[in-house]
């Protein structure tokens, strides 16, 4: 009989820029490597001193890994990006630093390790893996690895940070809060939405997702509706940052994974229709939560593909035109709205704001002209 491991789990919220991300869950090897557990465990309990809370990381590499866990240096008592990396505290064993316990083989992404400058002196430092890093195995306990929370550790990975690898001051990547996890408790995520409605079961990077054959464009493409359609389902739902989590998402595989025209032409077609509905979909979510800015983002992106009919040229010159009108940008306005009436002429909707920014970008010239009028009197 096969007895099943139960292995503890802890939490770290993270905020990046002063903006909550969400929170990484990890499993904790306590079996494999338990000093490195117990002294991790220390650490992010709350009631003792020293512990994660406010720390932050200080060394992230794109490709590499993620670094926290200076708990005397990266602090908010301390300047921002002074000595980091050079504090590195045991909780166990009077103070003294501990040796490798499970020197497995790091061959993937989001493995947590312990950070040293020397395998018998590990402490309060710890790395995630963001990609596969063999060439340090056996230098470093794997002692866990992220449950939940991947894409928070990829936002983290994609910082911009200074020469030296720290995260530039204006992206500080904070641990606001921590502490043990189990399965009753929450996951906030406030970058992605989780939601599997419509049976959308996949990562948020590509390169994460284990559920599609990653070399085969119809099972890319496959997966890619499926978030889509999740996505117009939550947007019926009216949940609309979930649906821009959702759309967001999709437009990830597709630009990831758009095959060749000239090698799959067939699913080149289908994969470029696709990301034409998404460019329709994030300008309209975008312009329904008063983004405008990104509304006409995804509008200039829809307008700069080939191959659109009259009804995609019709909507994306319109959702351009309903943000620009927002922006009381209305000289702006009147030419998009002019635009989608040539190619949708029937649509009663159109060309009443065309008419409203015509009078409103009117009365804008008529108060200016009255308005500089009095410096000549």
């Amino acid at each position: 009989m096969k007895v099943e491991i139960v292995r503890p789990f802890a939490f770290l919220d993270i905020s990046i820029g002063g903006k909550p991300k969400g929170r990484i869950v990890v499993e904790l090897f306590d079996d494999l490597a338990p000093n490195a557990t117990t002294n991790f465990f220390n650490l992010v309990d709350k009631s003792k001193t020293p512990n994660f809370v406010g720390n932050y990381f200080h060394r992230v590499v794109k490709n590499f890994v993620i670094q926290a866990g200076d708990v005397v240096n990266c602090i908010p008592d301390k300047d921002y990006g002074t000595d980091v990396g050079k504090g590195n505290i045991s909780t166990i064993n009077e103070g003294e630093p501990f040796g490798i316990e499970n020197g497995e083989e790091i061959d993937g992404p989001f493995k947590l390790c312990t950070a040293n400058n020397d395998p018998n002196a590990n402490g309060s430092q710890f790395f995630i893996t963001t990609y596969p890093s063999k060439h340090l195995t056996g230098k470093h306990s794997v002692f866990g690895a992220v449950k939940h929370g991947k894409s928070v550790v990829r936002e983290i990975e994609r910082v911009s940070t200074n020469d030296d690898n720290v995260p530039k001051p204006n992206e500080k990547v904070v641990i606001e809060d921590c502490g043990v996890w189990d399965e009753s408790m929450d996951i906030p995520i406030y970058n992605a939405c989780y939601d599997p409605i419509g049976g959308d079961i996949y990562e948020e990077y590509p390169d994460d997702d284990e559920n599609i054959d990653k070399e085969s464009s119809e099972s890319v493409y496959n997966a890619s509706v499926i978030m889509k359609d999740s996505g117009s389902q939550l947007l019926k739902l009216g949940r609309l940052q979930d649906a821009l989590f959702k759309y967001t998402k999709c437009l990830r595989y597709v630009m990831e994974y758009i095959p060749d025209d000239e090698q799959e032409p067939q699913w080149y077609v289908k994969y470029y229709d696709l990301k034409k509905k998404l460019y329709l979909n994030m300008s309209l979510v975008n312009l329904q939560l008063k983004d405008y800015k990104r509304a006409i983002d995804f509008s200039d992106y829809l307008l700069d593909m080939n191959n659109l009919n009259n009804q995609d040229k019709g909507k994306g010159y319109y959702r351009r035109g309903m943000a620009e009108l927002s922006l009381n940008k209305y000289e702006l306005a009147v030419k998009d709205f002019t635009e989608a009436v040539k190619y949708v002429p029937n649509d009663k909707n159109i060309q009443l704001q065309l008419e409203k920014s015509e009078k409103l970008r009117d009365q804008k010239k008529m108060d200016e002209k009255a308005k500089y009028a009095k410096f000549f009197k």
